[in-house]
């Protein structure tokens, strides 16, 4: 058994995922820039959109993330450009989570393409830290064949930020004894939750780098951005102790409201619907969640249950968004029956980072 104080916080971060995914179930397209977009074009024809993501070969060429698709392809004409397939990322993503749930005392899927692990008691059966990395790498490219990054260190901030050390295929371990070494020389920007209105902030008070962020007096963090200054104190010094969130937690969030008579009448039940709204959308928000599919319950009269639900494409977190799935499945529902019952669910759910939410928030209403 090795020696590690405290926590094993692990994150693991797949490599170009998207047209990592499209690579795997079409392996002539290994080797070339691939370049994934996000449009609203119907068809496989792309003549606009966004960057959703890239393969290394096309990066080597500039194309980024959020760029264009027309200056991408100024950039790289022979490169391959494919839509969005988000049936086969989540299912490809799913098989990834699978494996990593077997390294885990504790899950959390921060994103479609990235997870936290609090490995704790399960890193304890290896040999060595580095032995017990290797062996989440090796088992992802083993039964899903995909590479991805690794970053372990006792909290997770760190971890994040070992993860992005080395890309491609990297595996960067930050022992307890070494965090605040790690940390020091690089920019604050490395760390998740401290967006652009932030560093400049921090530039201002003469602080450009995390070892300069924890020789500063946490109160003087404090003064300036709140409760946020003593958490950014902390992950610059190695002791913050967010806890890794189980995915359990997030399967979906939904209410439900019996009706007081049975009826046919479908604007009714709109309307019942539509009350609902705000209440489950108030809970979205306390809790800090981004949704991507609104499913509605009814249930008839003899109790007859039916479901149908509408996922969007990308995630979201308005209200409208939820008025109009429910609009968008009534329509699937058989009307002849009287609804006894309706309920309303909010699925595929995603935790936000709720420190760079009140870091920007902060800061945008700072004088």
């Amino acid at each position: 058994m090795f020696e590690w104080k405290g926590r094993v916080i692990v994150h693991v971060d797949m490599n170009a995922f998207y047209p990592s995914c499209e690579q795997l179930v079409n392996p002539s397209l290994r080797g070339k820039p691939v370049v994934v977009v996000m449009t609203p074009e119907e068809g496989e024809h792309i003549t606009r959109g966004a960057v959703a993501s890239c393969s290394y070969e096309a990066r080597s060429y500039g194309i980024k993330s959020g760029m264009s698709y027309k200056k991408a392809k100024e950039l790289c004409p022979d490169a391959v450009f494919l839509k969005t397939n988000f049936e086969l990322y989540e299912r490809i993503s799913k098989s990834v989570m699978n494996v990593l749930s077997e390294f885990a005392d504790v899950l959390e899927v921060a994103s479609i393409d990235e997870a936290f692990l609090d490995s704790t008691k399960k890193s304890k059966s290896y040999s060595s830290i580095e032995q017990f990395g290797r062996s989440i790498k090796s088992a992802i490219f083993e039964r899903v064949g995909l590479k991805c990054s690794v970053g372990i260190a006792p909290t997770k901030a760190c971890a994040k930020i070992a993860s992005d050390y080395k890309k491609p295929d990297g595996l960067t371990i930050v022992t307890p004894e070494s965090v605040k070494a790690f940390l020091a020389p690089l920019e604050v920007s490395r760390v998740a939750g401290i967006g652009p209105k932030t560093e400049i902030a921090l530039k201002e008070m003469g602080i450009t780098t995390l070892g300069e962020l924890a020789k500063v007096s946490p109160y003087k963090l404090i003064e300036r951005f709140g409760k946020v200054g003593l958490w950014m104190w902390k992950v610059a010094n190695g002791e913050d102790d967010d806890p890794v969130i189980g995915v359990e937690e997030y399967k979906s969030i939904s209410t439900e409201h019996t009706l007081d008579t049975g009826t046919t009448d479908f604007s009714v039940v709109l309307r019942e619907l539509d009350a609902m709204v705000p209440e489950l959308h108030s809970r979205l928000l306390e809790l800090g969640l981004v949704f991507r599919t609104v499913g509605v319950k009814l249930v008839y009269q003899g109790f007859k249950v039916s479901t149908r639900d509408h996922s969007y494409l990308d995630f979201r977190s308005d209200e409208n968004s939820i008025y109009q799935g429910v609009r968008l499945v009534l329509p699937k529902f058989d009307r002849s029956l009287p609804v006894r019952k309706v309920g309303l669910r909010l699925s595929n759910l995603l935790k936000l980072d709720p420190k760079q939410t009140r870091i920007e928030e902060w800061l945008s209403r700072s004088p």
